[in-house]
């Protein structure tokens, strides 16, 4: 019998509400145990793999307690953002605790109910005894009889209500982090089935409205999933795996769980064949994240504290080389052209130009900052910090590249991650010691060497260099139209942000200004960049009318060549090495194997 047991009901949809039931056994009831005098209970503020405080107690309404015998009220007071004390009675034995969770945010990492569905990740639902992380949990959930339940939580018990359109089905979890890593769907949905590799496979299709999903889906995630695993050594390290697809108007995103992931996704854009591939390459990204920070996982990651920020200088690792393997995996899967891998790595390698604070900021100073920088932006973020997903995509292409030459293309990148999670015991977790020690024993000292520069230092790699190398070359387009660097607010001249170094910083343009006419020439949104390209001259300065906090200006810049658009194409005059290596990097299926 597990020591936590909850019940959630959905009382009213469309007041987006669950109510939630708690019974816990107080340790006066447990032999060897003596007597408390409060029971303290938590939620968590903050939700793995969404590295920003969220607050999920704002939701919150209550709680109240009981005594679990005598139904007698028990004090319940509120001690922090997100803690209650109970102060227990002389022969309380247990405790049994109420209150509702407000939910309508539809999104990973949240809660989202309405009369067609109920969605949460348990982190944001459940109050948890502070101090009892090992306690398992039974989960009882109250929904209508033709409504399923999606969790890749065993189901443990399931009844119906007599003389009800209700059923229960009550779910197990071993622990509380196994209890707080694992999101529910409630509702109708569509499931789709299939085996890779022996274990079982589903994709969970909520809210379609009518639409039909590819018919390739599951083979084309059957795919990714086996090229995956060949990755890791050919065996899946679960036993069995739920994509849960959350389709709304639009939108795109996704998070990781130990067996599952949930996937964000606009429903049209599924039929569409550039929404369909940055679809499955999103599928990809998670799944990978199954081995990449789930199993294998930094030091800091072992025991998470739910309750303030866990930092860790690793994002580049854990984000930045799933990042990098998603299209990658697409490709050798065959659901990817070499094409569409190219604009895909094209779409990474032009962010990073656009990034003027990767010159500033360190991939691993990034990664520690996330939860005050990437995953709460301002107007100079872009200035002070970089991406460690894209960024870190590029720094493990390079890597990657780098020890496929060194090797003569009988080593990669595989054999470092698929070594590292062969032999970094995952109750310690890794440090940077041991990633660098795996490094260097499988792509020697330069590989070693480039890393740490790579992560610890300005990042500007020889890009050019580096995919000529693999018989791929980097072009520049368009770099002879000009502009200022600047990026304006949606759908009008406000400027939202202003590049480090570039002519409207030179020229003293702040965030926030109205930029009202630019060479005597009115602009709005629709006519910016009309009027813009029209009177901008190389070489001579334009008049810029702006309005800042209410005061009317006038400032002088001078335009600048754009940094231009990156396009990746295959160099088929690239001398035989070259080629060999860009074959053996970009045929589907290849793994390397060494």
């Amino acid at each position: 019998m597990a020591e936590l047991t909850f019940r959630i009901e959905i009382p009213r949809p469309a007041a987006s509400e669950l109510s939630v039931r708690l019974q816990v056994p107080t340790p006066r009831s447990v032999p060897g145990h003596a007597p408390l005098e409060e029971l303290t209970l938590f939620m968590p503020t903050w939700t793995p793999g969404s590295y920003l405080i969220r607050e999920f107690s704002k939701h919150v309404v209550g709680p109240r307690a009981f005594d679990g015998s005598t139904r007698a009220p028990l004090p319940c007071v509120k001690v922090a953002k997100n803690r209650w004390m109970i102060t227990l009675g002389r022969d309380t034995s247990s405790v049994d605790v109420e209150y509702t969770v407000y939910c309508h945010e539809l999104s990973v990492r949240t809660a989202d109910v309405t009369p067609d569905h109920a969605y949460w990740n348990n982190a944001c639902v459940l109050l948890w005894p502070v101090g009892q992380r090992s306690a398992s949990a039974d989960i009882t959930v109250c929904i209508p009889t033709q409504w399923s339940l999606t969790t890749s939580l065993p189901v443990i018990a399931e009844t119906a209500t007599t003389g009800s359109s209700l059923r229960n089905i009550t779910i197990h979890a071993s622990d509380m982090d196994r209890a707080f890593d694992c999101p529910c769907l409630a509702g109708s949905p569509k499931c789709i089935e299939w085996s890779s590799l022996g274990v079982p496979h589903r994709i969970v299709l909520d809210d379609l409205s009518g639409l039909t999903p590819p018919s390739t889906l599951a083979g084309d995630l059957d795919r990714i999933v086996s090229t995956t695993a060949k990755i890791f050594g050919g065996t899946l390290p679960y036993g069995n795996y739920t994509f849960l697809c959350l389709l709304t108007q639009d939108g795109h995103g996704g998070l990781e769980h130990l067996d599952s992931t949930t996937l964000l996704h606009s429903r049209t854009q599924l039929a569409t064949r550039k929404g369909y591939l940055e679809f499955l390459s999103l599928a990809a990204h998670e799944l990978f994240h199954a081995w990449n920070v789930k199993r294998l996982r930094p030091s800091e990651f072992v025991q998470l504290d739910y309750e303030a920020e866990t930092f860790t200088p690793f994002l580049w690792l854990i984000e930045g080389w799933t990042a990098y393997y998603d299209d990658l995996i697409c490709l050798r899967a065959g659901v990817f052209s070499a094409a569409d891998y190219l604009t895909a790595l094209g779409k990474n390698i032009q962010a990073l130009l656009n990034n003027p604070g990767r010159l500033r900021t360190s991939l691993a100073d990034s990664s520690f900052d996330a939860w005050i920088r990437l995953y709460r932006p301002d107007e100079n973020t872009r200035n002070s910090s970089q991406n460690y997903y894209g960024n870190g995509a590029v720094a493990a292409l390079c890597l990657d590249l780098l020890v496929r030459a060194q090797s003569d293309g009988t080593k990669s990148l595989d054999d470092i991650i698929r070594s590292l999670y062969e032999t970094m015991p995952s109750d310690r977790g890794y440090a940077l010691d041991d990633v660098l020690a795996v490094v260097e024993r499988i792509g020697g000292q330069k590989a070693r060497d480039y890393l740490v520069e790579a992560i610890s230092g300005p990042f500007d790699p020889p890009l050019r260099e580096v995919l000529a190398g693999h018989g791929i070359g980097l072009t520049l387009k368009d770099t002879d139209q000009l502009h200022l660097g600047l990026q304006f607010e949606p759908n009008g001249t406000v400027v939202a942000s202003v590049g480090r170094n570039s002519a409207a910083w030179m020229a003293g343009v702040m965030p926030g200004d109205e930029i009202l006419a630019v060479g005597g020439l009115r602009v709005d949104a629709s006519r910016w960049s009309e009027v813009f390209t029209a009177v901008a001259k190389a070489q001579q300065a334009i008049e810029l009318l702006i309005s800042r906090r209410g005061v009317i200006k006038t400032i002088r810049a001078l335009p600048a060549k754009s940094p231009g658009v990156a396009a990746l194409e295959i160099l088929n005059s690239a001398d035989d090495k070259p080629r060999q290596l860009r074959d053996l990097w970009l045929q589907p299926g290849a793994v390397s194997k060494h």
